[in-house]
């Protein structure tokens, strides 16, 4: 009863028969419903707590116990998680979910051939996974070795064609490839699947820009800032960052000038975290456009003000004579691929979720 009720999606009633059964005889089966429940209402910690009891009472039952380690990791306990799917891989040696799921976590940390490792044994119980070929092709993506990842991340996008963090993982590697006008493709098609996500818009941006349509890659930059005002899934200081290089390339230099600013705003908390080539490219084009005459403060309340005056002479502003033109062959930052996490990946095999 609590089953029909769960695929009648009569959530409540599927709840109190499932604990109504429990009462009747405790079952592993029941156990797994009543999180599937919690999970279908988007309640993670309910799944969570449904599970503990689950395993209080079957200790050496692999699969609850690799569910419980999947759970925790998309909470981000990963300490509690791992410890969690390594006692599932003690009961079970070749279970698949916890296989994945470990696999996931150490590709996350970097250590790809850990990864890889765990894959290649995942790929003998289920080859046709489209988030296991996905998950494989950025690990490839990780060791630098593009050819490969876009060879595993087609094979994904075979599998599941409609599946548009494949199709973003797919556009980021053309991306590092400067296959441009591929990466066009792939994030486009990604975009008609998913257009709420930031990120995709900026990498959609990057390709134009490098495609030299300055006027649709604003746009895209533009769409960029305002999604991620509403759901910010991309670091804002990396997207100013962008859209000032990407003007800068243009010889925009007023605009460029401009997002600089932004992104000056924000440099003093993303400092401690920003990554070596993005400090460099952004003191690169802070030192070009100072050449030129352009002013930049030295505080966050200076930065406010003179933002302020550039908007009002932005019209009125003439192009300064330059004395040492820097060079406009850089490409815009992204994230380097040996610190790339696979945001954009799936997590675990059954639920696709990743650049």
């Amino acid at each position: 009863m609590g089953l029909c009720y769960l695929y009648m999606k009569d959530l409540t009633k599927a709840k109190e028969h499932m604990n109504l059964s429990l009462q009747a005889r405790v079952s592993h089966e029941a156990f797994q419903v009543l999180a599937q429940i919690a999970l279908t209402r988007d309640s993670i910690q309910e799944a969570i707590s449904v599970y503990e009891k689950a395993v209080k009472i079957f200790p050496e039952h692999a699969d609850l116990m690799s569910h419980l380690g999947v759970l925790y990791m998309k909470s981000g306990k990963d300490a509690i998680s791992f410890s969690k799917l390594s006692t599932a891989l003690a009961f079970d040696p070749n279970n698949c979910k916890a296989i994945v799921a470990t696999a996931s976590m150490m590709q996350t940390h970097e250590d790809y051939d850990y990864a890889l490792g765990k894959y290649k044994v995942a790929t003998q119980s289920i080859p046709d996974s489209s988030s296991l070929w996905n998950n494989i092709g950025m690990c490839y993506f990780g060791k630098k070795k593009y050819v490969a990842a876009i060879s595993c991340l087609k094979r994904a996008n075979y599998l599941s064609a409609f599946d548009w963090k494949i199709l973003h993982n797919l556009g980021l590697v053309h991306l590092h490839m400067q296959q441009y006008a591929s990466a066009f493709q792939f994030l486009t098609a990604a975009i008609n699947l998913k257009p709420d996500q930031s990120h995709n818009f900026m990498l959609l941006a990057i390709a134009i820009s490098h495609l030299d349509d300055v006027e649709h890659a604003r746009q895209a930059y533009e769409q960029a800032l305002k999604l991620n005002k509403l759901n910010a899934t991309t670091d804002s200081f990396k997207l100013y960052l962008n859209y000032a290089v990407s003007l800068f390339n243009h010889k925009l230099y007023s605009e460029s000038h401009l997002k600089l600013l932004e992104a000056s705003k924000i440099f003093e908390r993303y400092a401690a975290k920003a990554e070596e080539d993005e400090m460099d490219l952004y003191n690169k084009v802070k030192t070009s456009l100072q050449l030129m005459g352009y002013k930049f403060p030295e505080s966050v309340e200076s930065t406010e003000n003179i933002l302020s005056a550039s908007l009002v002479e932005e019209n009125s502003q003439t192009m300064l004579v330059v004395y040492e033109n820097p060079s406009t062959t850089q490409h815009e930052v992204r994230k380097k691929s040996s610190k790339k996490k696979p945001t954009e990946t799936s997590q675990c095999e059954e639920s696709p979720d990743a650049v």
